[in-house]
């Protein structure tokens, strides 16, 4: 059955555009071996290129081998290769799209992450039911085993393929959004598209584009199986803006069947123009098919069956592995050899370094993945710490049950010294929590006296004291802006006051046991409370209450905390929407993360239509969690803290567990320096832990924000904002206000003739040259037209080049180390673990970087001189 969703066939006959590189004309005679590794000892069964012709292959000896292209020698074997980071045999190897980490599944149920440059191990991914994982990209719902995965060239859409012969159209975008919460459903779904099952896929890199409507997108899939053929597959795609109500449009036709194996063709790939298509199978045959669907030669050296093959990303070159151990190197054009200087300048300079201090840089990279501790600072109270709190980077509160606060400094090389103003002595029993306000001008105690009270923490002077009742007050915590406080005790209420005069402002009443906590949202419009008795409310700052989620947490809930990040959930939509993201954590051993949306009418707040989701759960501790807090800003790491005696960071998207940090004893409580460079841990024993996080994880976190940055989203469903955020990036901010009474959005943009544009905007002629031809830059980029790889290699100049990828660039940037490179190619280098530069090895300080407008314009004058 196919299922289409109101596409027809070509839409109704509209015409496409294509651009693709046919400068590499590959001819049977031409086809050669160029030389045969045979390094690994068992069945050959995966293999991809890197850029600068690196190739990686995996194998059932349980090993990935990464060899690099030496001249006059050819493929010589990595000196940190094998990796050895499974128990059974690899089943897939992918290398990241700037080629800076690589991922390889095994039998064994794990994925591992690694640093391509360093052959160093970021992070091991487990399947949850321990099942083989078969292909390294996502897993889907399928009846059947899900043998094959591709993204479309722009990653807005994932083609899944099962052993029961249907093949799945899933949105990114959907994916994102449902993920952790619902099931995602797919746009379009074929069956019985192979007899006896699919076995691999691969999608074309050239997107056609409807010249009448550039919203339809037109992709070109490969499939093939156990049924002998490979066939070919029109993906025809029309995007609908995310504010409007029907979904994205999509359908599937099986266009051509290409006819030659003689047995199960066990895997495909298309060559980086998408001019050719190269296959094997059980036959033992290697074919390569043109973009017509006519085979071009047929290999047949390999002694036994043939598992994989892939093209090289810069031409030239394609490779096979076999059940007969070894692995192929082809040459598709009759001047390379073993000789061949394929390498390009740039990479040969950055091998040079890399070899002379490969070694410094691996004991770097490893050095950096380490958690190590700081401090631990012994019986620094007479009874257990029961909270703690950092303000920025260097000063930490620390509160007992001994009735003391005491206060910390920490100096630029992490020693930590008690300051004058400590001890803070106020309260007449244990001091329950303590935290800074946003600017650190006030210090705020609570504790089991039924006080709180408010400090200035450079004098120790006591500014305010709020007496609320005889019973307990268990938390205190500031609004953002520090004007007012948020108090929860045993009495079942949590109240808040102005701290400009100490008055109480409202009382949150409902609860029907201790009130355990309570705190605002990052913007101060909604606060949260939690209870001893398993629910937990929303509020306005009225205390008006907005929601109720019941059996929250089985045993109750002890402690909760608001993301600061005000778009928590990558690459969601935020349209006419505000989202949250709220931690929970209880007595049932769990850690919680909500996700509150509330719809925005004209700028007010809908408080009536509230939407709460379990976003998701983080399963790991052995006791009552006692403490959860997300890092600063990015909200992208957790820290729970349980009676188990342990303190777990957690990656909030991924929800797995990052690390675990044994105690000697119960650990009541934690927090980040503002930077996420350091830890608190308090514990039941009076002991102070400080720990110092990897730099890794550091990095990573202050990447968030640039990887996801608007340029991920679909221009069509750009907001004005976004395109402010666009003319801010090409630094073309004279013209905003004109953006902004003409509503300009990327729907406008990609719909509307650039002079429609322009002509109601009100520019004088130099304004209108220039937006003219950023808005021409704009549209030909999201679709990918032309081809980077369209001009001959020798007209490109060589410093338009990224030094990590060897391919032209997009969006140069000029990193602290004085060199451009790809935005998103060093994105992808630091996050690998790398904090050198890629081309000196040098360790950078400043991983920040900026645009490089005057290369930006000399490349795009570049590539679309002609149009």
């Amino acid at each position: 059955m196919e299922v289409k969703t109101e596409l027809t066939e070509h839409e109704n006959g509209q015409s496409f555009s294509e651009e693709s590189n046919m400068a590499l004309v590959i001819l049977s005679e031409n086809v050669h071996v160029v030389q045969t590794l045979t390094r690994h000892t068992s069945d050959v069964t995966c293999c991809d290129f890197a850029p600068n012709f690196t190739l990686i292959t995996g194998s059932s000896d349980k090993t990935v081998r990464v060899w690099k292209w030496v001249p006059q020698s050819g493929y010589e074997e990595n000196s940190y290769s094998p990796l050895r980071g499974h128990k059974y045999g690899v089943t897939c190897v992918r290398v990241s799209p700037q080629g800076s980490m690589l991922v390889s599944t095994s039998i064994d149920g794990t994925a591992v992450l690694w640093n391509l440059h360093a052959g160093t191990k970021i992070h091991t991914m487990v399947q949850m039911n321990g099942d083989a994982i078969r292909v390294c990209r996502t897993i889907f719902h399928h009846e059947g085993t899900t043998q094959a995965l591709a993204f479309t060239p722009d990653s807005q859409y994932l083609i899944s393929a099962c052993s029961l012969e249907v093949i799945s159209v899933w949105s990114m975008q959907d994916i994102l959004e449902t993920a952790g919460e619902d099931s995602c459903s797919s746009l379009a779904v074929i069956d019985n598209a192979h007899d006896l099952g699919i076995l691999c896929m691969d999608i074309s890199p050239v997107i056609l584009n409807n010249e009448e409507d550039p919203l339809v997108k037109q992709y070109t899939l490969a499939t093939s199986g156990n049924s002998h053929d490979i066939k070919m597959w029109t993906v025809l795609t029309r995007v609908k803006p995310k504010y409007c109500s029907s979904q994205n449009l999509v359908s599937v036709e099986n266009t051509n069947s290409l006819i030659g194996h003689k047995s199960a063709v066990t895997c495909i790939k298309y060559h980086s123009t998408g001019a050719y298509l190269i296959s094997c199978g059980l036959d033992k045959y290697i074919k390569i098919w043109d973009h017509n669907g006519g085979c071009i030669t047929t290999m047949k050296t390999h002694t036994r069956y043939v598992n994989c093959v892939s093209f090289s990303r810069d031409g030239g070159l394609a490779v096979s592995g076999s059940n007969d151990k070894t692995v192929i190197v082809w040459g598709l054009t009759e001047d390379i050899s073993v000789d061949s200087k394929l390498v390009k300048p740039f990479a040969l300079l950055a091998n040079a370094l890399n070899n002379l201090q490969e070694m410094q840089v691996v004991k770097n990279a490893e050095s950096s993945e380490t958690f190590e501790l700081v401090e631990k600072i012994d019986d620094i109270f007479e009874s257990a710490i029961n909270s703690c709190h950092f303000y920025g980077n260097h000063l930490l509160a620390v509160g007992s049950s001994d009735k003391l606060v005491k206060l910390f400094k920490v100096d630029e090389n992490n020693a930590i010294e008690e300051t004058d103003s400590s001890p803070l002595d106020g309260h007449s029993y244990s001091v329950n929590h303590v935290e800074f306000s946003k600017d650190g001008s006030r210090l705020a105690t609570c504790s089991l006296d039924g006080c709180t009270i408010i400090w200035d923490p450079n004098t120790g002077e006591k500014t305010m004291e709020l007496v609320e009742s005889s019973l307990a007050i268990r938390n205190c915590r500031f609004s953002p802006d520090g004007k007012h406080l948020i108090t929860s005790g045993d009495d079942e209420n949590a109240n808040t006051w102005d701290l400009e005069t100490g008055e109480l402002i409202a009382t949150f009443e409902g609860h029907s046991d201790a009130v355990t906590s309570g705190c605002f949202s990052p913007d101060g419009k909604i606060m949260a409370t939690t209870c001893h008795n398993s629910d937990f409310r929303l509020w306005t700052v009225e205390a008006v209450n907005i929601h109720i989620q019941d059996d929250a947490h089985d045993l109750g809930i002890q402690n909760s905390d608001f993301s600061e990040n005000l778009e928590p959930i990558p690459l969601l939509t935020m349209n006419n929407k505000q989202h949250y993201l709220l931690a929970t954590c209880g007595n049932d051993s769990l850690v919680k993360l909500w996700r509150i949306c509330i719809p925005k009418e004209d700028d007010e707040y809908a408080f009536s239509n509230v939407e709460v989701k379990l976003w998701r759960t983080l399963q790991g501790h052995g006791g009552s969690v006692t403490c959860v807090r997300l890092s600063p800003e990015s909200g992208e790491i957790a820290c729970s803290t349980a009676t188990d005696r342990q303190a777990r960071l957690w990656s909030v998207y991924s929800a797995e567990c990052l690390h675990v940090l044994d105690h000697d004893s119960i650990v009541t409580s934690c927090s980040f320096t503002y930077d996420t460079s350091l830890l608190a841990i308090g514990c039941l024993d009076k002991t102070l832990w400080i720990w110092k996080l990897p730099q890794q994880l550091v990095v990573r976190s202050m990447l968030l924000n640039k990887v996801t940055a608007y340029r991920r989203k679909l221009i069509v469903n750009w907001s004005t904002e976004d395109v402010l955020k666009w003319l801010h990036e090409i630094e073309f901010t004279s013209i905003v206000p004109n953006v902004i009474n003409l509503a300009l959005n990327g729907q406008k943009i990609l719909t509307l003739e650039v002079e429609q544009i322009c002509s109601g905007m009100g520019l004088d002629d130099e304004q209108e040259e220039r937006f003219a031809k950023e808005l021409k830059w704009l549209k030909l980029d999201e679709l990918q037209h032309p081809n980077v790889s369209d001009n001959q290699p020798g007209e490109v100049p060589p410093e338009y080049l990224c030094p990590i990828t060897q391919e032209i660039m997009r969006e140069p940037v000029r990193c602290s180390d004085g060199f451009v490179y790809e935005k998103q190619a060093i994105n992808e280098w630091f996050m690998s673990g790398k904090f050198t530069s890629p081309m000196t090895n040098e360790t950078l300080t400043d991983i920040n970087f900026t645009m490089d407008q005057e290369m930006r314009n000399a490349i795009h004058n570049f590539l679309y001189q002609d149009m």
